[in-house]
């Protein structure tokens, strides 16, 4: 048997355009800068760092017919990420996103195009509940509708759910999963909305983190930018500061802080362990311009730790 530990991921894949300028933004106006074209998605993101961590990924996404995804087919297969079990809809076009960095090189604006997932069959879970069920963990992430978000968690409850909230609009689709959740990782903007908990104090992040435990989560992590990271479970809740660097990009950081989540989980890591790995990936990914850091892996993120 096989020590390499596996996961499936579930999740979008995308065509990034990545708009980067040297000076500050102005709005309603044409902006002079860089525009980078990228592979990326949040699962496709997450499914790439784990595959860099070590892990075997069953990645299952929603392909189009078009030359965008031959790409992002390819890519995947390159990595030696499994998409077997994925989905090609014929007739259809790859979701795109596009994001605009400030002269910080830190998200200002962006809009995705990804109506290719707004319907996806019930058959793509039902299809797919062994390869699924193969693996202790399953990332989940709110590009996903719904209905297959409820489907999943629904018909297998043996394994551990591990969620990435995504944005903020998105986030209100994990509403009726929470309580089915063994990891739920957000932004504070994102915790506010699932809780209903605004953030006037810091200890109000301790009241969102007991509210998440309340429901049935097992681990709770709440990215708070510049801020660090607020954590819990059931034994200790806690808010770790990072140490700022100046980024290349951001785009990328959380999915790369989830994987690192996936990782610590995996290993059986304390919570304050998994939150430095996580946040050591999070830093890597930050200082390249692609979504993914092609050198990221385990080596690196525990030398950028020390």
């Amino acid at each position: 048997m096989s020590n390499i530990p596996k996961v499936t991921v579930i999740g979008a894949s995308n065509v990034d355009l990545i708009g980067l300028t040297t000076e500050k933004l102005i709005f309603e106006d044409s902006n002079i800068g860089m525009i980078d074209t990228i592979l990326g998605g949040v699962g496709r993101n997450m499914a790439e760092n784990l595959k860099h961590l070590g892990f075997d990924v069953d990645f299952l996404s929603v392909f189009a017919d078009d030359e965008f995804s031959k790409t992002l087919k390819k890519s995947c297969r390159d990595f030696g990420i499994a998409i077997d079990h994925s989905l090609t809809v014929k007739r259809s076009r790859t979701s795109l996103y596009v994001a605009i960095m400030d002269h910080y090189h830190d998200l200002a604006l962006a809009l995705s195009a990804m109506d290719i997932y707004d319907d996806i069959p019930q058959s793509f879970i039902l299809d797919n509940l062994d390869v699924i069920a193969g693996n202790e963990y399953c990332v989940l992430e709110t590009n996903l509708p719904v209905s297959i978000l409820e489907l999943v968690t629904e018909k297998l409850p043996n394994t551990k759910f591990a969620l990435e909230a995504v944005s903020a609009k998105k986030a209100l689709k994990a509403l009726t999963v929470i309580d089915r959740l063994h990891i739920l990782k957000c932004n504070a903007k994102e915790a506010e909305l699932l809780s209903n908990i605004a953030v006037k104090y810091e200890s109000d992040y301790e009241k969102m983190i007991e509210y998440f435990l309340g429901l049935g989560v097992k681990k709770v992590f709440i990215t708070l930018g510049k801020d660090g990271v607020a954590y819990g479970d059931e034994n200790e809740i806690f808010i770790n500061k990072n140490n700022i660097l100046i980024p290349v990009n951001t785009n990328g950081a959380g999915d790369a802080f989830m994987a690192g989540l996936i990782y610590g989980e995996t290993k059986g890591l304390s919570l304050y362990d998994m939150v430095n790995f996580a946040t050591g990936c999070a830093q890597i990914t930050i200082q390249h311009k692609n979504a993914v850091h092609p050198d990221i892996c385990e080596q690196m993120v525990l030398k950028t730790m020390q």
